[in-house]
């Protein structure tokens, strides 16, 4: 057995690990949030100045914006002036570096019906840009049908604070005392040891004002603490250096699953409970998820109430997967008979709407339900029939979507199918027929019984993947008419990019949808293992 500090060692460099991800997290945040703060204050205080008429700050490029007004040389164009420095100009791209920004903040602001906004820019440089009305530009007198102007101010690029090595060093050389120190004595003050040399971590924390931080932090030490008490911490060691070697070939699985899976999933959940707003990030608690359950206050009937979108989900759901596994099935039970010549021929053009990435597809079928000459009224008028608005209506937009989404869907349930039918054996199709069983009763009571257990988990597999079908929906009708073919899905990716970039409010959609999928999950397999058993 290893000496006792070293052991204590171990295990402090297990907790403090989990610490300094805590800490460097909370660091970046706060250094973040400092920084935003400062720069968006100077492109205020700067934007301020320029708009009262005084003195503009000497870092901060601050200009004066006229309102847009028709192009002398043509009427449909609009052009503004600016103020930079003590002479005006056009505001054109031949101008100065800002010029472009400067255009699209004024016309922006313009848009928001002249309210104010101070923001960071996206472009990652740490540039704030503060815009508001600038009541000092009618006395500057410069054009006499211009009444108002807008001030714009931004900041030069900022660098974030360097991340403090030497503080983290130090705080993780004092953990390391500590722990050292309660190994030496022994008995609890091990484990005391153990507690305050990992809590040590949160010492820059509380410097910091991170609360939730700190406190993830002592979390995490006391967790270690009644492990190492309860002696997991040497099971653990234990078990690991004796399955080293299975571990080894685990460890790039696991850890790809950690990036990929697992860290995405929770930044994703913890986004949930916040809100964005112009490049702030402020803390709302469960509001998102109060506001998605409750409708937003609008009526039932409303495409965007959260109970309206999860109907026409739950809809689209049930609606694809009664289609794949009917229509697969047919055609399996087709396929699997003995007469049927060129078997393998129409197996690969049955599989081909699977094999072709569905966006593709997606796409082609927007192209054949649309406009009065697509390929699907063309054939409509050949029979004689009317043609159709089919994004017009809800019934129709759902039902082309619906239409894509079978072409895509039926050929997964079809192979499932026929994987399951070879595994029958035959002596009970022919026991069968000697007694005098119908083609409907050897369905009934030999092939559908076998097919359940392969069909079950494709059932549910096809479930999550239609519950979840963006492209189709985005491409096909997007949403049309008025939102009411959107699912949750689209619908979460449209507050996030189309709906003032509330990337709370698509987080907490996403959460919400996991849940209801791992709900359905959990029922779907307890029921498809229940009927595997009866059966």
């Amino acid at each position: 057995m290893s000496h006792p500090v070293v052991r204590q060692l171990r295990d402090f460099v297990l907790g403090s690990a989990l610490a300094v991800i805590i800490a460097t997290c909370a660091f970046v945040a706060v250094r973040n949030r400092e920084l935003a703060a400062k720069q968006i204050d100077l492109a205020s205080r700067a934007a301020d100045a320029i708009a009262e008429g005084q003195a503009p700050l000497p870092t901060v490029h601050a200009v004066l914006v006229g309102d847009a007004v028709p192009s002398t040389k043509n009427p449909y164009l609009r052009q503004r002036e600016v103020k930079d420095g003590d002479e005006w100009r056009p505001l054109t791209a031949g101008g100065s570096f800002d010029d472009k920004l400067f255009y699209d903040a004024a016309s922006r602001f313009e848009r928001q019906g002249r309210q104010p906004f101070k923001e960071l820019l996206k472009d990652g440089s740490g540039c704030a840009i503060a815009v508001r009305d600038a009541p000092a530009y009618a006395q500057l007198g410069h054009v006499a049908d211009r009444s108002r102007g807008i001030a714009i101010a931004v900041t030069p690029p900022a660098h974030p604070a360097p991340y403090p090595f030497l503080v983290m060093i130090g705080v993780l050389g004092l953990g390391a005392a500590l722990a050292a120190a309660g190994a030496l004595v022994g008995g609890r003050a091990a484990r005391a040891g153990t507690f305050a040399g990992v809590a040590a971590v949160a010492i820059p924390c509380v410097l910091w004002r991170a609360p939730i931080a700190s406190t993830a932090i002592v979390l995490v030490a006391a967790a270690l603490a009644l492990a190492q008490g309860a002696q997991l911490t040497d099971r653990l060691a234990t078990g690991m250096r004796r399955h080293r070697t299975a571990l080894g070939f685990l460890a790039p699985a696991a850890l790809a699953m950690l990036i990929l899976v697992a860290a995405p999933f929770v930044i994703g959940l913890v986004l949930g409970f916040y809100d964005h707003h112009q490049g702030t990030w402020t803390f709302v608690g469960l509001d998102n998820f109060g506001e998605i359950l409750s409708g937003g206050g609008r009526p039932l009937d409303d495409p965007l109430n959260f109970w309206f979108i999860l109907g026409v989900t739950v809809l689209w759901t049930v609606a694809n997967v009664a289609l794949h596994v009917t229509i697969g099935v047919s055609l399996a039970l087709v396929l699997s008979r003995k007469w049927l010549a060129g078997k393998g021929i129409y197996r690969m053009l049955f599989i081909l709407p699977w094999a072709v990435p569905n966006y593709i597809t997606a796409l082609i079928w927007k192209g054949m339900f649309t406009g009065e000459y697509g390929a699907v009224n063309s054939m409509l008028d050949y029979a004689g029939l009317d043609h159709v608005s089919w994004f017009g209506s809800w019934a129709t937009a759902f039902s082309a979507n619906v239409i894509t989404n079978t072409w895509l869907g039926f050929p997964f349930m079809m192979v499932v199918a026929l994987g399951a039918l070879e595994t029958i054996p035959k002596e009970l199709y022919e026991a069968a027929a000697v007694d005098g069983a119908s083609a409907w009763q050897r369905f009934r009571h030999i092939t559908l019984p076998h097919l359940r257990p392969a069909l079950g988990p494709a059932v549910a597999l096809g479930s999550i993947w239609t519950f979840n079908m963006f492209n189709v929906i985005y491409l096909v009708s997007a949403g049309q008419p008025g939102g009411a073919t959107n699912i949750l899905v689209t619908d979460a990716y449209r507050w996030a990019f189309e709906r003032g970039e509330r990337y709370g409010m698509a987080a907490a959609y996403a959460t919400i949808i996991f849940f209801i999928l791992l709900l359905w999950t959990v029922f779907g397999t307890r029921v498809v293992r229940r009927k595997g058993d009866d059966s």
